[in-house]
């Protein structure tokens, strides 16, 4: 039997799927049925159907990306990673090398969200949970996420969010924003730098996949009475190490 007699319906879909999780940036329909090897007319019956299911939608620039219900899919599916305890034992590693919490977040559609956590010993912590969304403006995560967008899209977020001053050092401007993403992405990490709460510091790295996108973000926080954001910049080098940890557990084959 040949693969194409082989593509039935349920596997062609899967494929699409798979393939607008990858490259979502360029998964039209006709680039997908040439990199897929299937009809285009096919290609349209399937996009049309995982569109009214809410698994994809179409993006302004007209290539196909996640929808609502992948991402819960995914975002629900990690509770249950068979690598569960190889990462936390990576968090934790990272957890005693800084003496601070260190966190795990991934992206939810417009939100960045807290996903996993791993404490310090600090008797004084941050309140913060897992499964709370953070400001994309002024914490070092949300910040690291968007300057992995582009630049115009990025700034865009900023101004719909209408940022708001939450401690002395927060951006509100769309210069300084910009300004910001451009020292991010040059360093290939952020510092938070009593940006989110007045008397907290922080820094967050990235967790790349396989195509070099962020996927995640790991990040840690203290309180100035501990250590100065110079102190958390001076200890990146961990940070960028875990994270190197991390990607190779998620995706190596």
């Amino acid at each position: 039997m040949s693969d194409k007699s082989k593509r039935t319906s349920p596997k062609r879909i899967l494929d699409i799927l798979e393939a607008i999780s990858l490259k979502p940036d360029t998964t039209t329909a006709a680039g997908l049925s040439k990199s897929l090897d299937i009809p285009l007319p096919t290609v349209y019956r399937q996009l049309e159907t995982l569109s009214e299911e809410k698994y994809i939608v179409l993006s302004p620039s007209g290539s196909f990306i996640p929808g609502a219900r992948m991402r819960a899919l995914v975002l629900n599916s990690l509770a249950y990673e068979p690598q569960v305890t190889r990462r936390r034992a990576i968090m934790r590693k990272l957890s005693g090398e800084l003496e601070e919490t260190v966190n795990l977040s991934v992206a939810d559609g417009a939100k960045l969200v807290y996903f996993d956590r791993f404490e310090s010993h600090w008797p004084v912590q941050i309140n913060l949970h897992v499964g709370d969304p953070l400001p994309l403006h002024c914490c070092a995560s949300g910040k690291l996420y968007l300057s992995s967008f582009k630049r115009d899209a990025a700034l865009e977020v900023f101004r719909n969010i209408r940022p708001e001053r939450r401690a002395p050092n927060t951006i509100t401007t769309q210069k300084k924003f910009s300004e910001e993403l451009e020292a991010i992405a040059a360093r290939g990490y952020a510092l938070d730098d009593e940006e989110w709460f007045e008397g907290m510091v922080g820094a967050a790295v990235p967790i790349l996949n396989k195509e070099g996108k962020l996927c995640a973000c790991l990040s840690t926080h203290a309180l100035t009475t501990r250590k100065s954001v110079d102190e958390v910049d001076a200890n990146i080098s961990y940070m960028l190490s875990a994270a190197k940890s991390l990607e190779h557990m998620l995706f190596a084959d």
